[in-house]
């Protein structure tokens, strides 16, 4: 239940370290070879794609337009990384496209933190959400499993979407309940029901969502037959 980082340094040593101060919220898949692009966009769907500015194959600069180019690239947010806090460094980051430019001294809290909001953010502000083979366009209202489309009713599609908006953090009953219903007055057995009723419809999903007493959450994997 970890969200996923692309991070491209040319040192290694601040890939490991990210890798372990970040491993609490982020699987890091880390390169210090920006030609692993297309390969890593392949195997990976992110949540946030971290670069260092100064690389000496490929810039960071250079490499944004690169992923922002490739038909793989998810819309994800981009950030900045460097050593180098001049002003013309950091403007040039920001005018290339970065969502955010994180200073070398920044201590690993400040770093997690900012990097989580930047995912919650554009995770509430997508359109279109995926996880695994499950794909869903909250503008349409529309959801498919395998490529194959689910058959849902529009309550379903709000818990469904409120569900993969917030994972890989588990939603509690009462949030849920205010999301899709917009008050407290719904008694928390109605979600099993309706969760009850879903799962069916996506069985073919390569995740589960799980009710553990107040939480509901997604993990990985189809229930066994």
């Amino acid at each position: 239940m970890k969200w996923t980082l692309i991070y491209f340094d040319d040192q290694i040593q601040n890939i490991e370290a990210y890798k372990e101060f970040l491993s609490d919220k982020f699987n890091v898949i880390g390169s210090n070879d920006p030609r692993t692009l297309n390969t890593l966009l392949q195997e990976n769907n992110p949540h946030v794609i971290l670069l260092d500015v100064h690389m000496p194959l490929i810039d960071g600069h250079a490499l944004y337009k690169n992923i922002v180019d490739h038909p793989l690239y998810n819309g994800c947010p981009i950030i900045f990384i460097s050593g180098d806090q001049s002003d013309e460094n950091k403007l040039r980051s920001y005018e290339k496209g970065g969502i955010d430019f994180l200073p070398r001294d920044l201590t690993p809290d400040e770093i997690a933190i900012r990097l989580v909001n930047k995912v919650k953010f554009y995770l509430q502000m997508s359109t279109k959400l995926e996880l695994g083979n499950l794909m869903m366009d909250v503008r349409t209202m529309k959801a498919s499993v395998g490529g194959q489309n689910a058959d849902l009713t529009l309550l379903e599609l709000r818990l469904l979407s409120n569900i993969l908006r917030s994972y890989p953090e588990p939603l509690t009953r009462s949030d849920l309940i205010l999301k899709v219903w917009g008050n407290d007055t719904v008694k928390p057995g109605t979600i099993n029901t309706h969760l009850t009723n879903l799962k069916p419809k996506i069985e073919a999903w390569d995740h589960q969502i799980k009710v553990r007493e107040e939480n509901i959450l997604v993990q990985k994997g189809q229930k066994k037959v």
